[in-house]
């Protein structure tokens, strides 16, 4: 009777052991945080003709709803360059994977600068098609942050060197 007493004992702390775990492994976890993107500022305005090879230095800030920054030490994957190329008919087409960068740069990613912002500077030297494009500074990892608002850029090539 002892023995069965001990193992009922025991089954009951190991479930009650168990339960709370389980509990854990069904939260989900919790939503990233948001930052608004605050950037992309003079000498850049939307709908401005750029000439092709000229450098468009993009820098941005990203701030938390508190006002708190995001900075190299709070985003640990930084923010992306989203980058696509608007025909007069037909579909836009991704150029993300073509982008120059000059400068300011890593990849597809922005890099941190200690004046306080995240900077990339955008080559348009080498894009082939005249016409209308648009650039947008998005979350380097949607599981660690998101970035809503954005900041974009649409701006016209226009031919020529």
């Amino acid at each position: 009777m002892i023995r069965l007493a001990t193992r009922s004992l025991a089954f009951g702390i190991l479930v009650g052991l168990v339960a709370p775990l389980a509990a854990l492994a069904e939260t989900p976890p919790p939503d990233p945080p948001t930052y608004r993107c605050q950037g992309f500022d003079e000498p850049l305005h939307d709908g401005m003709n750029i000439p092709r090879g000229r450098v468009l230095p993009l820098r941005a800030k990203l701030v938390l709803p508190d006002g708190k920054f995001g900075d190299r030490d709070t985003i640990k994957t930084p923010p992306a360059v989203s980058f696509k190329f608007q025909p007069e008919s037909g579909a836009e087409v991704d150029k993300t994977g073509t982008i120059e960068v000059r400068d300011y740069g890593k990849g597809n990613h922005f890099v941190w600068d200690d004046e306080a912002h995240w900077k990339f500077d955008l080559g348009t030297k080498s894009l082939e098609d005249a016409g209308k494009y648009q650039v947008r500074l998005i979350s380097g990892d949607a599981a660690e942050y998101k970035v809503d608002p954005g900041c974009s850029l649409t701006f016209n090539l226009k031919g020529g060197d």
